[in-house]
């Protein structure tokens, strides 16, 4: 994970506010649940083609384009709300709601609602950038995520609140969990007052204090975690079909491919896309237009639980090709290697929390790496 210098405000990018990169402007643009529709896509295509024309699909299940021009924000602003995907601008920066890609109707409900009435209330436009909703449909998918404030499905139809990791004695019925959610954001607030907490966890008394100032009582860990995303390939028992994106990074030029075949498309912390709601006669044609698309659909692939950096050419910081380097492992890794992180960085910019093998350019010598876990340049 990207950690910057600490100040009163943190300092993640949104559409509005681009961070400058190496390679120009980068705006990131949220998704709540992971959730793209089809009508947005040729919104984000012209927003991209504005800039690198690459879309790049990040570690919290949304999106941001590269290589754009400080003057251009109007433009994509515009391009973006028509689109539907900056429905606020007040709230561009705190719509991080991460979800489950294979959710049941009701757990899509509770993301609806509760992006809704996030952007509805304008206290919330203070929450930092890095503050993180999850709504888990009981799959521990969201579990990975280490989100602030946690709505997990129960075996009862209910959803229990999860705060800063930790589950709580505060179960509310589908209708209800968007209000707790925002509650718990709001007393969030309270507690930090005009401190510097950018995370449930760095307050003073962390989770308690917060379970305390909405009266609930924490009761033991988080929900345990489940897989990280759906495997690539064909689900049928859900009318779906799921493809990696090698490296996370998609060109714009792609995305009217990827419209044809899409009813419903999600993106996933694991880079993945998952098109919903495909009839049973046509999985096989639309795994093989996702593999027309460079996107990868064997399960067994060396680039499932493969990330890296963005690394040089895009980063300044970054004293590694580690984008190659990673590319050079996906040919070699073996089916279920565990999750793997190449960083051009000690700030491990983009490395998912349950990365059990971590490569960092400049403390290992990158080839020095590839030959320690097979493969080479």
């Amino acid at each position: 994970m990207c950690t910057p210098e600490r100040t009163a405000h943190d300092r993640c990018p949104g559409v509005l506010v681009l961070h400058e990169a190496l390679d120009g402007g980068l705006a990131r643009i949220r998704l709540p649940g992971g959730r793209l529709a089809v009508a947005s896509l040729d919104a984000l295509r012209r927003a991209a083609e504005l800039g690198s024309g690459l879309v790049e699909l990040t570690a919290r299940g949304n999106v941001q384009l590269r290589g754009l021009a400080a003057d251009s924000v109007p433009e994509i602003a515009e391009i973006l709300t028509a689109g539907g995907l900056l429905p606020s601008t007040d709230h561009d920066g705190v719509r991080n709601i991460v979800g489950c890609p294979l959710a049941d109707e009701e757990a899509d409900a509770v993301v609806t609602a509760l992006d809704r009435e996030l952007c509805a209330d304008a206290m919330f436009a203070a929450l930092p950038g890095r503050f993180l909703f999850a709504v888990d449909d009981g799959s521990g998918m969201t579990a990975w995520s280490g989100a602030d404030v946690t709505l997990a499905a129960d075996r009862d139809g209910r959803f229990v609140v999860e705060l800063g990791g930790w589950a709580t004695d505060w179960r509310v019925d589908a209708g209800e969990a968007p209000a707790a959610a925002l509650a718990a954001a709001r007393a969030f607030l309270a507690v930090r007052g005009d401190g510097e907490a950018w995370r449930i966890s760095e307050l003073a008394g962390g989770a308690a204090a917060v379970a305390a100032t909405v009266g609930c009582e924490l009761t033991g860990p988080e929900l345990q975690p489940g897989p990280r995303a759906p495997a690539a390939g064909v689900h049928a028992d859900l009318d779906a079909v799921t493809a990696l994106v090698p490296l996370g990074r998609l060109d714009a030029s792609s995305l009217p491919g990827l419209a044809e075949l899409a009813g419903d498309l999600r993106v996933s912390r694991a880079r993945t896309i998952t098109l919903r709601g495909v009839q049973p006669g046509r999985m096989s044609a639309v795994l093989a237009g996702l593999e027309r698309l460079g996107l990868v659909a064997d399960p067994d692939s060396g680039w499932a639980g493969l990330s890296a950096c963005v690394g040089i050419g895009a980063c300044a910081k970054a004293r590694g090709d580690v984008r190659a380097a990673a590319q050079a492992r996906a040919a070699v890794r073996l089916p279920g290697a565990p999750v793997e992180h190449w960083s051009g960085c000690e700030r491990r910019c983009g490395e998912p929390r349950e990365a059990a093998v971590s490569v960092v350019a400049g403390e290992e010598n990158l080839d020095a790496a590839l030959a320690r876990l097979g493969g080479g340049r």
